[in-house]
């Protein structure tokens, strides 16, 4: 007798995902698109956002990679709260690249991936969705994740990895596995340790938190104002960031530091490709700075932080 219903799944290829654990993300990344099935001519090119970081110290994740193959790299515009223009996205793809890299900022989810998905696909692109800042939102029940053909995430950023390295690859177009070669399988075993959906609750009762008492300091929207005004079901923050309106960010970063509050400015800098043409994203770039929200904050300390936060803002005018 045919069972119609089997009594426990049988199918190994059902819902498969096959995953790779590299060192770090971009050298998954760079991994993927050595391959001949991805870019079979470094001509056919890689399409970027403009909002891309780099540093001394770590050079910049996900443009390396591109620019250690020598392939083509190409970058549109993005709005000013870092969702994208569907109508200058368009107008790179028209230019005919074989790769689209979305990025979801800070782990928010872009708005519009699902017009993005359709951008690539009549335009023949693969998409790769940048979950650097993203594990969460995609992992716990998100809409991010879902519709790139290859999804990045940077591990080291969400746990406490080793040497804090750390990346992972996951391919929902099987067909563009070709010879891959996984560096750190060890790290599937070491986040399995760990409670995802107790750490993405902490992340979003703390990043809450901070919104619900920036929102209440006087300063707010004439100082600085949030990139993340709501955080949308499904989203885990990586970081919370705000832009400073009037006032120095880097005086602020340090004087939180000094304070010991660890604040960050991800995107500081943006790589030397996109600093020419793409002004109103350098000037983003020099204004955000970004409150840390992840699992180990003690909620008791954001009062004292926001206090650090206000006497940074008000020194930073002064010396403005």
């Amino acid at each position: 007798m045919t069972q119609t219903i089997t009594k426990t799944a049988t199918d190994p290829a059902t819902q498969r995902l096959p995953t790779l654990f590299y060192r770090s993300a971009r050298e998954g990344m760079q991994d993927f698109l050595n391959q001949p099935s991805v870019l079979p001519d470094p001509a056919a090119g890689v399409l970027l956002p403009a909002f891309i970081g780099w540093s001394p110290r770590e050079g910049s994740g996900v443009f390396d990679p591109v620019r250690n193959l020598a392939v083509r790299a190409g970058f549109y515009d993005l709005n000013p709260d870092l969702t994208v223009d569907l109508a200058k996205l368009e107008a790179e793809l028209q230019k005919g690249y074989r790769v689209l890299v979305l990025i979801h900022y800070y782990g928010r989810t872009e708005s519009k991936l699902r017009e993005v998905r359709e951008l690539a696909d009549r335009y023949g692109a693969l998409l790769v969705e940048d979950l650097a800042h993203g594990f969460y939102s995609a992992l716990l029940g998100g809409v991010a994740g879902s519709l790139g053909d290859i999804n990045l995430y940077s591990l080291h950023k969400m746990f406490p990895t080793p040497d804090a390295q750390g990346g992972m690859i996951a391919y929902r177009n099987q067909s563009l596995l070709d010879g891959q070669q996984e560096t750190a399988p060890e790290l599937a075993r070491f986040i399995l340790n760990y409670d995802w959906a107790a750490i993405g609750a902490a992340r979003r009762r703390n990043a809450g938190q901070i919104l619900d008492a920036l929102r209440e300091l006087p300063e707010c929207g004439q100082d600085f104002e949030l990139l993340w005004p709501e955080i949308a079901a499904g989203d885990v923050p990586q970081t919370l960031p705000i832009r400073i309106l009037r006032g120095n960010r880097d005086h602020i970063y340090h004087a939180m530091n000094e304070d010991g509050y660890g604040m960050v400015s991800l995107y500081h800098t943006l790589i030397e490709p996109v600093r020419g043409d793409f002004a109103e994203m350098v000037a983003l770039s020099k204004s955000v700075i970004n409150f840390p929200v992840h699992q180990d904050l003690d909620p008791v300390h954001i009062p004292d932080m926001l206090a650090s936060f206000q006497k940074a803002l008000h020194a930073s005018k002064e010396q403005a």
